[in-house]
């Protein structure tokens, strides 16, 4: 009897073991946890809790895969000098006796790109196509296409290509007066140049580090304006000049252009023009074929201490007072300026000296409005002021 007792009350015990074995399997499956092997890790990954950590669901993956097929490698037919020996003085050190001959020669790979619709248009440096006789872009994919220069700005380093191919793929422009520092952005291109020959576009990533950033060049020869420039501690490498900087919404906010740097290598400073003036560049050119000369139709001084006492003003006063208005049916006289006027800010530009004012001038456009801000009689007064094309008589 005490046998049979025994025995039945295992078998209750092992149906019990049993049992909870059952319910503990079934939670560990219920909560993505590996009960059979990888063939269920597998099935979780295409259907449970895994698909949270897909790449593809990243907001800077989807950004990079939006814009990087838009992206392209400027490349062309440029000129280089080499130097020959005369056969007349083989027999001489030759370095005082080569000769120089000027060879045209193909490179692939001088900056990047972008492209901003289905038409074809890139956009990117001039420091990129500026010596390039026949320019030309690869695709992501390694399309080559021929192209022409409609036209540039060489002050604020904007040109406008047009390539042989329809319906391209394109990435939209942004809003740059919409960014904030701290937001993240890519910088996208081919910073390689011809040391890796692949079209096939980097990416890094980082943060926009400051805004309204004003640069100029001290280049002579190639003297240009950099206001209100983008600076981002994403990697620009000389390679990526041209391409875009791109938001986590994937569009253009920026066209990455230099770096400073003692090493050459970027150190995380780097800047990129905003996108809504080169908006105005390509407007520029695709509505009247060109980019308008325009010139400023008066003249300013600094504010020096002999300037202050003549004009009898605070000491404190900054800004840039108009000595002469050279046109009396022009702009500036349409705008309501007077000579001794004080301009003490153009639109956001708070103005502290001439150059100030002068830079600002030129880095615009045939038909821009500038509100200036002006002090006379030792009152504030807004005043509008209309660029116009500038027609030699």
């Amino acid at each position: 009897m005490i046998t049979r007792r025994l025995l039945v009350f295992l078998i209750g015990l092992n149906l019990i073991l049993v049992g909870v074995i059952i319910v503990q399997q079934l939670r560990r499956a219920e909560h993505g946890v590996d009960i059979t092997g990888s063939s269920a890790q597998a099935a979780d990954a295409r259907t449970g809790s895994v698909l949270a950590h897909d790449p593809s669901e990243n907001p800077i993956v989807k950004a990079a895969n939006t814009v990087s097929p838009a992206v392209v490698a400027v490349g062309g037919t440029v000129s280089r000098v080499s130097y020959y020996m005369d056969p007349f003085f083989e027999g001489f050190y030759w370095p005082y006796f080569a000769r120089p001959a000027e060879q045209r020669i193909e490179v692939p790979f001088l900056g990047s790109g972008v492209l901003i619709d289905d038409g074809g248009h890139i956009v990117t440096n001039v420091h990129v196509v500026e010596e390039v006789v026949s320019p030309f872009a690869t695709l992501s994919d390694g399309r080559r296409i021929s192209a022409k220069l409609l036209d540039k700005d060489n002050r604020v380093d904007v040109a406008l290509l047009q390539a042989d191919i329809k319906k391209a793929p394109f990435a939209v422009m942004g809003d740059s007066d919409a960014l904030q520092p701290g937001e993240w952005v890519l910088a996208i291109g081919n910073p390689f140049g011809e040391a890796i020959p692949d079209p096939r576009p980097t990416v890094t990533v980082g943060v926009v580090s400051a805004l309204h950033r004003n640069y100029k060049a001290t280049d002579v020869e190639h003297e240009r304006i950099y206001l209100d420039m983008i600076q981002t501690d994403a990697a620009i490498n000389p390679g990526n000049s041209g391409g875009p900087l791109v938001n986590i919404r994937g569009e253009i906010v920026g066209i990455n252009t230099f770096i400073v740097s003692r090493s050459g290598g970027s150190v995380g400073i780097g800047f990129a023009i905003p996108i809504n003036r080169v908006k105005a560049v390509v407007d520029e050119i695709l509505r009247h074929g060109r980019v308008r000369n325009y010139a400023m139709d008066f003249d300013v001084l600094d504010l020096t201490p002999q300037v202050v006492r003549q004009l009898r003003i605070p000491a404190k006063t900054r800004g840039a007072v108009v000595r002469v208005i050279y046109d009396q049916k022009g702009p500036a006289a349409k705008a309501g300026l007077e000579v001794g006027d004080i301009i003490i800010q153009a639109d956001q530009l708070s103005i502290i000296a001439r150059n100030d004012l002068l830079n600002y001038f030129l880095s615009l456009h045939v038909g821009a409005q500038i509100e200036f801000k002006i002090l006379r009689d030792g009152k504030e007064k807004l005043l509008r002021y209309t660029i116009e094309e500038y027609k030699s008589k």
